[in-house]
Order: C-alpha cells, then sequence, then structure tokens
C-alpha cells in the first residue's frame, strides 16, 4: 500500500510538533518545509522560556489539549533526553470575582485539577518578593511549570527526522494549489511537491501563505522582558514556581530566574504591530521610555526586582478576534494559526490535532469552535 504524502510548512512551534507527530506514523512520508534555518530566532517561540498551564482561565474548553499536550511533553523530552518542561508549578494571582479567575476555577472543577489555595498573607510569606493585596487570592496549579521552547521545536525535528521526515530548510514556499483531482501542489523556487494534504503552521507569516484567512488574524508584536532580582534566592525556582498575574486592568506573566540570574516578566497587548507583513525584516528597537514606564509598574507587583528591565526580546503572534485559535482543514489544506499568545504550551497536542486533521479528517481534540466557520473577521478586534 502506498504511503500518504502530507507537507508541513512552517517549522516553528506548531509545525515541528505536526512533523514529529506525523513522522511516527508508518503509513505516511511527511516532508517538512521551512523559509529560515531550524529553529531560528524570528519565531513566537522564542524567548528563553514559555509557561505550561493545567488549570486555565482563558476556558475549561482548553483543558483536554493541555492534558494530552503534557503528556506529549514529556515524551519528547524522553525521546531527545532533554528536560523540556520543568515541573515548577504554576501561581495563579488575581481577585476571586474577577472573570478570569472564576474560569480558573471552572477549569480546574470540570476537569479534577490538582491545585492549592493560598490567602494573600500566605503569599507574602510564602513569596516576599512579590506585593499582594488583601483582596488577591492565589492558585497553585501542581501541573503548571516552564518550557524550554527553542530546545524543545529543535528537539521535535529532530526526532521527526530520526523517524524518517524529510526537511528543507531555507526554504521559501512561492504557492499552493488543490488540485481538482484531489491533493496539494507546493511549489518552492525550482521545487514542486505534489501531495495529498499539506498542514499550513507559517505563524505570523500565515496570511502570506493562506490569503483565505487574511481578514480572521492580525499579527501583534509581543515583547518579553527580565528583570533582576534584589535577593536571588526569592526567585529561584525552588522558592517560586512560574506566575500569572492580574491587577485590574494589568496583566503580566513570567518565570523565576530559569536562566540563573534574571527573573522573567512580561506583559502583552501593549506593544502594537509590526510594520510590514515579512517580519523578518521588522525593527526589533522599543521606546525606551515605554520600556521604563513598563518596569515602574512591574515594580509595584514584584518590589523584589529592580524596576528598569535589564534585557527584551521581540516577537510576533497571529491574533484572533476573541483568540480562539484557528485549527481547520479546508479541502486538503489543514491551517493552524491565531493561537493569540497562548499556544506553546499545547503545541504537541495541536500537532497531533493536525496531524488527525491530515491524515483522516478529524481528532477527538478537536473543538467547534477551533473551525474557520466560526471566526469573526480581526477587524472588529479590541
Amino acid at each position: 500500500m502506498s504511503k500518504k504524502k502530507i507537507v508541513v510548512v512552517g517549522l516553528g512551534t506548531m509545525g515541528s510538533m505536526s512533523l514529529w507527530q506525523l513522522s511516527k506514523l508508518d503509513d505516511v512520508e511527511v516532508i517538512g518545509i521551512e523559509q529560515f534555518g531550524l529553529s531560528h530566532s524570528y519565531g513566537a517561540f522564542t524567548g528563553e522560556s514559555r509557561l505550561f498551564r493545567a488549570a486555565y482561565h482563558e476556558g475549561e474548553k482548553y483543558v483536554p489539549l493541555l492534558k494530552e499536550a503534557r503528556t506529549l511533553w514529556k515524551q519528547l523530552g524522553r525521546e531527545a533526553g532533554r528536560e523540556l518542561l520543568l515541573d515548577f508549578g504554576c501561581l495563579n494571582v488575581g481577585r476571586e470575582d474577577d472573570a478570569p479567575f472564576i474560569r480558573l476555577r471552572e477549569s480546574i472543577e470540570k476537569h479534577g485539577l490538582p491545585f492549592e489555595e493560598l490567602t494573600a498573607q500566605e503569599m507574602r510569606v510564602r513569596y516576599p518578593g512579590l506585593d499582594f493585596q488583601d483582596d488577591e487570592a492565589g492558585i497553585v496549579d501542581k501541573l503548571g511549570g516552564a518550557m524550554r521552547p527553542e530546545l524543545a521545536v529543535f528537539s521535535a525535528v529532530e526526532q521527526a527526522k530520526l523517524h524518517g521526515a524529510t526537511v528543507y530548510d531555507h526554504t521559501e514556499i512561492t504557492s499552493i494549489t488543490q488540485l481538482e483531482s484531489g491533493g496539494v501542489e507546493l511549489v518552492a523556487g525550482e521545487k514542486t511537491i505534489t501531495a495529498d494534504a499539506a498542514i499550513i503552521t507559517a505563524g505570523a507569516w500565515s496570511k502570506l501563505v493562506f490569503p483565505e484567512i487574511e481578514d480572521l488574524i492580525e499579527v501583534r508584536k509581543l515583547v518579553l522582558t527580565w528583570f533582576l532580582p534584589k535577593v536571588a534566592s526569592e526567585f529561584d525556582p525552588a522558592n517560586l514556581p512560574v506566575f500569572i498575574r492580574d491587577r485590574g486592568d494589568f496583566h503580566i506573566f513570567g518565570a523565576p530566574c530559569v536562566d540563573g540570574y534574571s527573573v522573567k516578566i512580561a506583559g502583552l497587548d501593549l506593544w502594537g504591530g509590526p510594520e510590514t507583513d515579512h517580519i523578518e525584516d521588522c525593527d526589533l528597537r522599543l521606546n525606551r521610555e515605554a520600556l521604563t514606564a513598563f518596569g515602574a509598574q512591574v515594580a509595584e507587583l514584584f518590589p523584589g526586582v529592580h524596576p528598569e528591565p535589564n534585557r527584551y526580546s521581540v516577537h510576533f503572534d497571529t491574533y484572533t478576534f476573541d483568540k480562539t485559535p484557528i485549527m481547520d482543514r479546508v479541502g486538503d489544506i489543514v491551517v493552524a494559526t491565531g493561537f493569540s499568545a497562548h499556544g506553546f504550551k499545547m503545541a504537541p497536542a495541536v500537532g497531533k490535532l493536525c496531524a488527525q486533521l491530515a491524515t483522516t479528517g478529524e481528532s477527538k481534540l478537536m473543538h467547534d469552535t477551533y473551525t474557520i466557520a466560526r471566526h469573526e473577521p480581526v477587524h472588529a478586534l479590541v
């Protein structure tokens, strides 16, 4: 019996995991195409660390994906011989009557997730480098932790190649055509590939590769910032888990001293969008006054760090109207995009979902809100 040929376009977060999942299937020939180098520096996945959370204030519908992802993160780590998911736990802080905190509890209760509750006073004792107001509460997600994103993406591609995947890097797709007879034709320079199906996981370049969803996604600039602790032990991973905090309209997340000397504390939805659709050509410099102002706001919640960011990095991700990702099959093309800065943690499960959509057309991990038909044009995004 002939093998089904599937091409994965874009080998960043979701593409690397789709490639890895497909490479395990005996009846599939899988090809990965990446326009830059493998585990390159332009992707949304870069930036030293990412948070893993199972208790999820974005909505309990994601918990099955996250539980599957956690299992697959551990599996990939064993296969690669690397620790990709660090089991620090995740501290969630907010007011108990705020919508994100309510949704967090709903995800815990519906799916029976292990957790610990903390009062403001208990958190003050346990985490002296942080500030807590009397009306704030904490929930420690015991399945949470930190991930090593660049190493994870590289490991997934590496393992896929060991399983027989063919990978072309520094290869840009110039056209993708759905054939009337079935299947797809992809052109990359002088290379033409005909396949049974294609998975498009092009991240911030998705609109260039699959213009059919142009109105449904918007690219935004994400900035990660690091701060130096005043007392290093207060931000050691042994004493502080990864964290996500909401105080009023200020939303931040981060990780303890994963690198051994600095604390990652970052905020989203603050920095605007790119000046060009070709993300690799964007200016990555930031307004210094804006960085200083952000640091001053961070220091109100984290008085244990020096308020000026000691470094930053700039990344880009695709957003949808309501921050629900697009994962769908259109003809013989599967597309996954619009993860709105909360996709990395679920990446291996998304890779499995995409692989299943490409091979069988369905997946138990699928939710009807992920389909293209359920998304509104992004121009209404606020």
